[in-house]
């Protein structure tokens, strides 16, 4: 039952500039990263190919974003699919000083990079501004170690870009947080299916590139035919 109100209700507007605002950040990007995104994917199918890890991580609320990324790759909708070895680093491990402790919180997924991390792996980091510093020591200590470094970013690409820490950058072309993180749950996804589609649906295109010279992201001398089968993911 509609009820006749006093004053001008504008939500429908306001629902319907949202509406017209996502959807161009959502056609610019795809235009401006369409490209990064396949060569990503590549990546990701690469080094799962070649037996090596996935490390994801994020700043604030986008490291949820990660852990949906992280989820998909181990937990697939596919029943016949085997998990990939994709690791969300812990944004609060116990006997690690806490996020808000200055510089020694700063290092916290550094940390579990300089533990576990090995060239050859990846690691992808989801941030609406690119600004935090804890995902630009990650993303300096994966650099260390001959990781492949891919980031989704928005606005200027804060940190991780001015200081040309990531290997890829797909950044949303707005400063709006909540539309940026939209796209990165879209980004997410799409991630995960492509990644399939080069292990699964068209992994002689990764053979292609496996005989071509090409290897774990990262590594100039990994690859050829000593490789793995892409088409069979190493554990």
């Amino acid at each position: 039952m509609a009820i006749q109100l006093q004053y001008k209700d504008d939500s429908l507007d306001l629902i319907a500039r949202r509406e017209e605002n996502g959807l161009a950040v959502r056609r610019d990007f795809f235009d401006l990263y369409a490209e990064d995104l396949k060569e990503a994917s590549k990546a990701l199918a690469l080094a799962f190919a070649n037996g090596c890890r996935v490390f994801l991580c994020g700043s604030g609320t986008s490291h949820a974003v990660a852990e949906i990324l992280a989820g998909r790759l181990i937990n697939p909708e596919a029943p016949d699919r085997a998990p990939l070895p994709a690791m969300p680093l812990s944004a609060a491990p116990q006997g690690m000083p806490s996020p808000e402790n200055g510089a020694d919180g700063d290092r916290i997924f550094a940390r579990q990079l300089e533990a576990f991390g090995q060239d050859g792996d990846v690691l992808v980091v989801f941030s609406a501004d690119g600004q935090s510093q804890r995902l630009a020591e990650a993303a300096r200590t994966a650099r260390e170690q001959g990781m492949f470094i891919l980031g989704a970013t928005g606005g200027d690409g804060g940190t991780l870009s001015a200081e040309d820490l990531l290997d890829v950058e797909l950044r949303v072309p707005s400063i709006e947080e909540s539309l940026v993180q939209e796209l990165h749950v879209a980004i997410a996804c799409l991630l995960s299916e492509l990644c399939d589609y080069y292990l699964y649906t068209k992994p002689e295109i990764l053979r292609e590139m496996f005989q071509a010279g090409a290897g774990i992201p990262g590594d100039g001398d990994a690859g050829g035919a000593d490789s793995a089968d892409p088409a069979e993911p190493a554990g």
